[in-house]
């Protein structure tokens, strides 16, 4: 025995998340991704082994990000765990190329932070960066003009995944989590802002990344315009309202 679907089923397969905001994570999202060179150069200047540095780079980042020190103690502290010491010139040196390692544009997620922000949509940055970097990549990354909320770690005395630096975002957006759609690369950062009530998409490409997006939440994403994206959605609920289904 075949039944037609009801209108409200139709209406539940259908419906998508409506969205008053988004949030961007800046690292491997709007920017691409730490090459080895970047790594190696920095490790030159440092005196540290190239298969030693992105350890120690790493697992002393935190209080950096934090705003707990600044950048000449903590290259002086990456360096000590190797029993070495830096002169300021080569501290200038690390600052500089730390920067320049995480300014290259993903030029794909940039273009859609432009498309959202000419669809009117408020745009905050939420992300990991110390003071220096902060600083540097602001002035540096032009897109970051289209954002309302530049919300960076250092700044607030808490790194992702910790609960406080997303309320902060929360605080300063107005809108209530469930309107709010979060992009970001890693696992934990994502499932922290879910445990708020944030719609969290785990960013990888951006082609993949849109299409994920586009299946669940009421934005423009790039390659479509809201209004393909609206006729598709009609056609495909059409086309589900002519079929049957078993019972």
């Amino acid at each position: 025995m075949h039944g037609t679907a009801k209108p409200s089923d139709i209406q539940g397969l259908s419906r998508k998340h409506s969205v008053q905001a988004v949030v961007f994570d800046y690292g491997n999202v709007l920017c691409l991704e730490q090459t080895l060179e970047d790594m190696k150069g920095m490790a030159l200047v440092s005196g540290i082994p190239d298969e030693r540095f992105s350890e120690l780079y790493w697992k002393l980042r935190p209080p950096y990000d934090r705003g707990e020190i600044d950048g000449p103690a903590y290259w002086t502290a990456v360096v000590r765990q190797q029993g070495l010491d830096l002169s300021r010139d080569q501290i200038a040196t690390l600052i500089k190329l730390d920067g320049e390692s995480i300014t290259r544009p993903n030029q794909g997620a940039v273009q859609w932070v432009e498309l959202l922000h000419r669809e009117g949509f408020p745009l905050a940055l939420l992300s990991n960066m110390p003071l220096e970097l902060s600083r540097y990549v602001t002035k540096s990354f032009q897109s970051l003009s289209t954002f309302e909320y530049l919300i960076y770690s250092c700044d607030y005395g808490s790194i992702k995944p910790e609960l406080a630096i997303y309320r902060n975002c929360l605080e300063l957006l107005k809108a209530a989590p469930q309107y709010i759609l979060y992009l970001d690369d890693r696992a934990e950062n994502i499932e922290a802002a879910a445990r708020l009530g944030i719609h969290s998409v785990l960013f990888d490409t951006v082609e993949k990344t849109a299409s994920r997006v586009a299946r669940q939440f009421d934005i423009p994403v790039p390659g479509y315009d809201r209004c393909s994206q609206s006729n598709l959605q009609h056609s495909s609920t059409s086309h589900r309202s002519d079929r049957t289904e078993p019972d």
